[in-house]
């Protein structure tokens, strides 16, 4: 199956400049902007579904009611099995069944609540689904229907393209809707073949292209579309643009969904999202209708949003706007909250005494000289835009938390809490107040304060723990600090999370560690697995199946070992699996923290490298895949035989 689930139907919206009118003409320049979106349904590749036109006017009907429309939203695109599977007596498209009063009567029906529509149709005899008629051999005939109904875009699928024709075929319809004189936007979905459509099809005549799955169900489909969009800004800008593929607000808490628009919106991307297709579905408006993640949207100054720092759990991507400001997304993919280091430079912004700082999903506003860290949560993103001006604003602070990694049993462990000042004018009377974990105890008091930290200071405090329970338990200590600036009191909040549990006992004789029990584990997608990789599937490497046992990795990954000072050496042969086609990664060996070997970046193709480390008096070892900065999509890094001499 091309994948899981097919689009049956759906329903599109896009962003224009200003609300819709009643008689919504087309956009005069088919693609000027990226279009901001929302489809309403999905489901198998049968046509079974009940899409129907009742369910497309509660659509439109649910656009106008949530004031969405108002905000801008205004494209309602039917997906694939809106059509008949056979055309009429005169070789013409016609909807199914469940369209009684016909598509006119509809189009008619969505332009007079102010929206516009679009259709889907495909390069083949019939559409990705098998069940509706698609265009080929009829692309005149059909771009004639569309624009005497009165279309406003079309969404043109490539399933059924062969031996690479597919820019050929899209250049067919494109040219024909070129010749009705109506401006449709035209949409290539072309991911899923692999034919590349960010390379063509501008030139094809395209305005949208695909560059990842139609539909991103969950936080990892949608990491895997961003990683996707590594080094793809320089294929976009007005006339055409990058779509990383739609996404599923259903599947998303409320972080995911406001780290993916705000993501979404730095990369110029149309904002497509899946939902369930009925007339009572509910959208989550007041997430869409943030008018500052629009603004971004639609924004253009000429350079895409890109990617300027990455650590494999935490990034930073950041884009210029068009009035001098730049906006910046600290995004953490990892499953802990986690410091993210970025500033001013990192947005290519000019050298000023101050900066205006505001959060695009807070609306808060402070002030930095440079600095824009801070922590952030679990699967979430601060979207931030700054301006190289000063302002009246309290200034801007961070509130971070360094952790070990690990502790052996029954020892304490230290956390250092620093609270950093980035303004340009003192904070006074600051009260820090932590919570201690689960299982665990403050050595000393939980709560601290100073009278004054000033302008680039940071006040630092360490604080002490034990354990009360020999049971392992996550280390979550939440922190806050509250604070008196010159515009009035503030407050400063993070939680400080670790994957730091009580370590089992070290290893007594030598071994391979995948037999034996690990501190913790993060990875990039799915679980780390014991003699397998990726859901199952044996190791293989540059064509060899590994018959050994070891670990399999999806990057950004790490496991950690208690060795407890107990062992000698540490071998392992490590490689790209053969399951990431395109996979780019390199491995890493930690001993408390401290690299002792490194193989470098590795590709898929690579022999597997055999790495020798002495490990003598580390009480930790860590096994670390990284994503060699280009984004981890297909990057399985294995650990084969990972054996420790004690």
């Amino acid at each position: 199956m091309r994948r899981l689930f097919v689009l049956l139907c759906a329903l599109f919206l896009t962003v224009t400049a200003v609300p819709a009118s009643a008689d919504t003409p087309p956009d005069p320049v088919p693609g000027e902007r990226p279009p901001l979106g929302i489809t309403w349904a999905t489901g198998d590749p049968y046509c079974v579904y009940p899409f129907t036109e009742d369910v497309v006017k509660a659509a439109a009907d649910q656009l106008v009611r949530s004031g969405l429309r108002d905000a801008g939203y205004e494209y309602v695109m039917l997906g694939d099995c809106w059509q008949a599977a056979q055309r009429d007596a005169g070789g013409r498209l016609t909807a199914r069944a469940t369209f009684p009063s016909g598509v006119p009567a509809l189009v008619d029906y969505v332009h007079s609540r102010g929206l516009k529509i679009g259709f889907y149709s495909g390069t083949g005899a019939k559409t990705c689904s098998g069940q509706a008629a698609g265009s080929l051999d009829h692309e005149d005939l059909d771009a004639q229907t569309f624009a005497g109904w009165g279309a406003d875009y079309l969404r043109y699928d490539t399933c059924h393209s062969v031996n690479g024709d597919a820019p050929a075929r899209v250049k067919k319809m494109a040219d024909a809707i070129k010749r009705t004189g109506r401006p449709i936007t035209l949409e290539v979905d072309d991911f899923d073949r692999d034919q590349k459509p960010w390379l063509w099809g501008r030139a094809a005549g395209a305005q949208v292209w695909r560059t990842y799955k139609n539909a991103t169900f969950n936080f990892g489909y949608s990491t895997g579309s961003l990683d996707k969009q590594y080094g793809l800004d320089g294929y976009e800008g007005p006339g055409g643009w990058n779509m990383p593929g739609s996404f599923t607000f259903s599947y998303l808490d409320t972080a995911e969904r406001q780290a993916k628009l705000g993501l979404w919106a730095v990369l110029n991307a149309p904002l497509v999202v899946d939902m369930a297709l009925a007339a009572d579905a509910t959208l989550p408006a007041a997430e869409m209708n943030n008018p500052d993640i629009i603004a971004v949207q639609r924004d253009w100054a000429g350079v895409g949003g890109h990617k300027v720092r990455d650590t494999g759990w935490t990034e930073v991507w950041t884009k210029p706007m068009s009035d001098g400001s730049a906006v910046l997304v600290l995004f953490n993919r990892g499953e802990l909250a986690a410091p993210i280091a970025t500033s001013v430079a990192d947005a290519g912004l000019p050298a000023a005494s101050g900066y205006r700082v505001r959060d695009l999903w807070t609306g808060d506003e402070t002030v930095t000289t440079g600095a824009l860290g801070g922590t952030v949560g679990r699967h979430a993103a601060t979207v931030l835009r700054v301006w190289p001006a000063n302002a009246t604003a309290a200034p801007r602070t961070s509130l971070t938390v360094e952790l070990p990694d690990s502790v052996p049993p029954s020892q304490p462990v230290t956390a250092t809490v620093e609270f950093t000042n980035s303004g340009s004018t003192p904070i006074t009377g600051a009260h820090l107040r932590l919570t201690a974990p689960a299982q665990w105890q403050f050595d000393g008091p939980a709560e601290a304060t100073t009278e004054t930290v000033e302008p680039g200071d940071t006040w630092k405090t360490a604080v002490t723990l034990r354990p009360i329970s020999t049971a392992i338990q996550p280390f979550k200590m939440p922190a806050t600090v509250t604070y008196t600036t010159t515009q009035g009191a503030r407050t400063a909040t993070a939680s400080a999370e670790a994957p730091l549990m009580l370590a089992p006992n070290p290893p007594h004789t030598s071994g391979t560690l995948n037999t034996e029990p690990w501190i913790s584990t993060e990875n990039g997608l799915g679980p780390v697995e014991r003699d397998s990789t990726d859901n199952g599937h044996p190791f293989t490497i540059n064509g060899k199946t590994e018959t050994r046992g070891g670990l399999g990795a999806h990057a950004p990954s790490v496991v950690r070992y208690f060795l407890g000072g107990k062992c000698k050496q540490f071998t392992v042969t490590v490689g790209v699996d053969d399951r990431g086609p395109n996979g780019t990664l390199g491995f890493r060996v930690l001993g408390d923290g401290v690299e002792l070997e490194a193989t470098g970046n590795m590709r898929h193709g690579d022999a597997a490298q055999r790495l020798v480390v002495p490990v003598t008096g580390v009480q930790v070892l860590a096994l670390a895949v990284d994503d060699a900065s280009d984004g981890s999509a297909g990057d399985w890094g294995d650990w084969i035989a990972p054996y420790v001499s004690c």
